[in-house]
């Protein structure tokens, strides 16, 4: 037993290089997948801890609709329910510096009530104390906090990042309104959650947000067990219509819920780039055992036992999974640093405001790094480490043998693709919504890919090997080469096209959404210039415009009409939903692209029938004639269905609803963007500064073109997709190296047939030439084969994944530079893979090679 393990051991300190490249793909894999989980993981953490400061040690909440509540209902609350505690809060987003902060207006007084009964659970949730206690303890008194207009407090570490001092004054904005703040103290306690938060009074809150004498929600403490059970039980029954009593997690779980879909595409890329590390894993593991053969026979001869080669090789392999994974693990969670702006950015722009100030790994994510990479690497070793347990003494010296074995099961795999394909399909088909049969189904697609590319390599140079033999003996001999090892080159050539099959398919996924997107926009925007309230956050109800900026915009000349949209989020019986409440203008209708709906469709909506977006039907399962169950002001009411219609703009989809019934429903008469239509002969570009001289003084807005809104839009799509393309390249970039890598050991070992060659008169160049024209067939070969499957992964991501994670119906498109991006790669891990043999080759000395053996 002692002697397999020092051969083993000799062996892996004469291939460095090898077992290198093996652990720099696994680690890349690794890397991908912990990059993934770290960004996507701190974004949530840091809303969560967001949350959870804001709300503290609150067990329920209650909420109204986009006006808020009423603040004397807090009044009654207290008087008829002294055994609960209660905390009034007003919440908006505002921008310091051109940084989005959470403001959130407080009574001190009424929060010291949370204090009085600590919970457990706070420091679980990373709730030092309720805001107001550290507040007060910050502050020389609590007179100034109520008095002193414009008080605020931040955290110590924002208020450094923004250069604001102690007493200094500085401006915030809010939905274009600029109001005057000064830091009255730097919270200097370290408390999780609180670096995004902007402290002040509530009715100073109230103040600038538009809410006097309406609350954003009542914060509550419900005692736990039966008493406490029964008074929210009474609680809820007393609430007067439109308010909603709920969990304090469950705004936090719901807004977590609306990325779902994107943060599970990322890790489903990023496990691909770990499928891929797979396959060098065995790419390493199956060089090792062909370098050791004769080895293993002899070792079998001198009274080895199979299991005891088993366990080398396994055991050797598992290094190589737990050196890969830790490798991996280090370098995932710098890559997640770079992630994380990325991530945080998209959500911003689809989801709501979140900043991430620490980044952070959690030690589950830690353990599965460690365990992934080991699994990957004893799963990939498998089939080598039962090849090389069976090698017979006799068999184990004859190279033919192995050469053998590998053209059968190249032909098995061929029927294993078959099957692979078959079952995709039918799994595909078998699940009408599953998105997680839809990426299972693409996986067995990627894995048929890859089993068929041996039998394909095969023949390919068998096939063109006749084609250019009687013309040139050297490609002959090349494509001879590249088939008479199919051990060696079809692993690697499966991995490659593997990867580029994942870089085509997304590549050309992503450009159909970008294209859906802009055809949608083109027939969308019928206005000329569109005018919105500044301000982060998505549908917030303090992005409003002023009724008098909207009267001067109206009046500039050369406006003729325009239409005019409220978006907010209300409650339903199916979760929380944007509604986006229209007044059309007669040129709009045609603008809203009307999937499924009845004749006197607009009829119908205008007496109170509702739109819903494509992604909002999908997952609600709603349809024409359906009715969905909204809050509004004046509590519950069912609104008919009327049609579908496509939308991109969310994948969480939304509802359109005519303003006059929204307003009626919600007691809310604010705007939040406007349409203009011009007068003919008058251009966007003419008017724009017309219209800011309009609103100069009142409100800052954002005036663009319909031209400009355009290229917003694709520029935020583009931002929202680098990720994608970040993980499509790591991807493609790890199957590039286990190319270079599996193909740099295979012409070192052809040392011997390259000394031969040159014996025989092949000149330095001419070997060069050969290497050269081997690495390029099995690049172009890979491409061949990655082509029509990345064609028809693309068409899988378009029809299948993308309908059952967000609910979109894309155009299928298809450019020409997918398939020169996935080219390029092919034909640069070839030119790396035969730049070093050649090299080698013009420097081999013949004489000392051809005696190796």
């Amino acid at each position: 037993m002692s002697a397999v393990w020092a051969a083993s051991f000799r062996h892996l300190l004469r291939h460095p290089l090898q077992g290198a490249l093996a652990l720099l793909g696994l680690a890349l894999g690794v890397a991908t997948v912990v990059a993934v989980d770290v960004a996507t993981a701190s974004s949530s953490r840091a809303f969560e801890l967001s949350m959870s400061a804001v709300s503290g040690p609150a067990t329920h909440e209650i909420t109204g609709g986009p006006a808020g509540i009423d603040e004397q209902l807090y009044a009654r609350l207290i008087a008829a329910y002294p055994q609960l505690a209660f905390a009034p809060l007003v919440d908006g987003y505002v921008t310091v510096e051109d940084q989005s902060l959470e403001l959130v207006g407080l009574d001190p007084l009424a929060e010291a009530a949370f204090a009085a009964r600590p919970r457990a659970a706070d420091s679980a949730q990373g709730v030092d104390s309720p805001l107001a206690a550290s507040i007060i303890g910050e502050l020389d008194g609590l007179a100034r906090w109520m008095t002193e207009r414009g008080a605020v407090v931040l955290s110590a570490a924002t208020a450094d990042r923004l250069g604001i001092a102690t007493h200094d004054r500085f401006d915030i904005e809010i939905a274009g309104r600029t109001e005057h703040a000064v830091l009255m103290a730097r919270e200097r306690a370290s408390a999780a959650g609180r670096e995004n938060l902007l402290l002040t009074d509530i009715a100073q809150a109230q103040e600038w947000l538009g809410l006097v004498g309406r609350l954003s929600s009542i914060e509550l403490r419900v005692p736990a067990g039966p008493r406490g059970d029964a008074a929210l039980a009474r609680l809820r029954a007393s609430l007067p219509p439109g308010v909603v009593l709920a969990p304090a997690a469950q705004r936090s779980r719901a807004n977590l819920d609306m990325t779902r879909a994107f943060t599970t595409d990322l890790t489903a890329m990023s496990l691909l780039a770990l499928l891929v590390g797979m396959f060098l894993i065995y790419n390493a593991v199956s060089f090792a055992v062909l370098q050791r053969r004769r080895t293993f026979a002899v070792l079998r001869a001198l009274g080895a036992r199979r299991v005891d080669i088993l366990r080398l090789v396994l055991a050797e392999a598992a290094v190589l999974g737990v050196a890969g994974a830790l490798c991996g693990l280090v370098a995932g969670i710098s890559l997640g640093r770079g992630l994380v702006a990325l991530v945080t950015r998209t959500i911003n722009d689809l989801y709501f405001v979140v900043a991430v100030r620490s980044v952070s790994i959690a030690p589950r994510t830690a353990l599965a790094a460690v365990c992934a990479g080991v699994l990957t690497a004893l799963v990939a070793a498998l089939l080598p480490a039962w090849e090389a347990a069976h090698v017979t003494p006799l068999c184990g010296m004859r190279r033919s043998v192995l050469e053998v074995r590998a053209v059968g099961f190249s032909r098995a795999l061929l029927a294993a693709s078959v099957l692979l394909a078959a079952a995709s399909l039918a799994i595909a088909g078998g699940s009408s919504r599953s998105l997680l049969a839809g990426f299972a189904a693409l996986l067995l697609l990627l894995l048929s890919v890859a089993a068929l590319t041996p039998a394909f390599l095969r023949g390919a140079a068998g096939l063109l090997g006749r084609i250019v033999g009687a013309a040139s003996p050297l490609g002959r001999l090349a494509l001879g080469g590249v088939a008479a090892s199919l051990s060696r080159t079809g692993v690697a050539v499966a991995a490659l096209a593997l990867a580029l099959t994942a870089m085509i398919g997304v590549s050309v996924m992503v450009e159909s959404f970008r294209e859906s997107l802009r055809d949608w926009l083109v027939q969308t925007m019928r206005a000329d210039v569109y005018v919105s309230a500044p301000g982060p956050g998505f549908s917030r109800p303090e992005r409003r415009l002023d009724p008098q900026v909207i009267a001067a915009l109206a009046s500039v000349r050369g406006v003729t009409h325009f239409s005019a949209s409220r978006n907010v989020s209300v409650s339903s019986s199916r979760g929380t939903l944007t509604v986006d409440a229209l007044s059309l203008a007669p040129e709009s209708y045609v603008g809203i692209d009307v999937t499924e709906g009845g004749p006197g469709l607009w009829s119908a909506f205008a007496r109170g029938a509702i739109l819903v977006a494509e992604p909002l039907a999908w997952r609600l399962q709603l349809h024409p004639g359906d009715r969905l169950r909204l809050m509004t002001a004046h509590g519950p009411r069912s609104f008919a269905i009327g049609g579908i219609y496509r939308e991109f703009g969310s994948d969480r989809g939304g509802v359109l609803m005519d303003r006059a019934i929204y307003r009626a429903a919600w007691d809310d008469d604010a705007l939040t963007a406007l349409g203009l239509y011009l007068a003919p002969g008058v251009t966007a570009e003419r008017i724009i500064p017309a219209l800011y001289a309009a609103a100069h003084g009142r409100q800052a807005l954002l005036i663009v073109s319909n031209a400009d809104v355009l290229a917003l839009s694709m520029s935020i799509f583009d931002q929202t997709f680098a990720i994608t393309r970040v993980l499509d390249w790591l991807a493609a970039g790890v199957a590039a190296i286990g190319l270079a890598s599996s193909l740099l050991a295979w012409q070192l070992e052809r040392s011997r047939e390259l000394a031969v060659l040159r014996s025989l008169g092949l000149k330095p160049r001419g070997a060069a030439v050969l290497i050269g024209a081997q690495t390029t067939f099995m690049g172009l070969i890979a491409l061949a084969a990655a082509i029509p499957a990345g064609l028809l992964a693309a068409e899988w991501l378009v029809r299948i994944i993308n309908r059952r994670a967000f609910g979109w119906q894309l155009d299928f498109h298809l450019r020409g530079a997918q398939l020169a991006d996935a080219f390029v790669l092919a034909l640069a891990a070839a030119l790396v893979a035969s730049l070093y043999p050649a090299w080698r080759s013009a420097r081999i000395a013949i004489a000392a090679e051809m005696r190796e053996e």
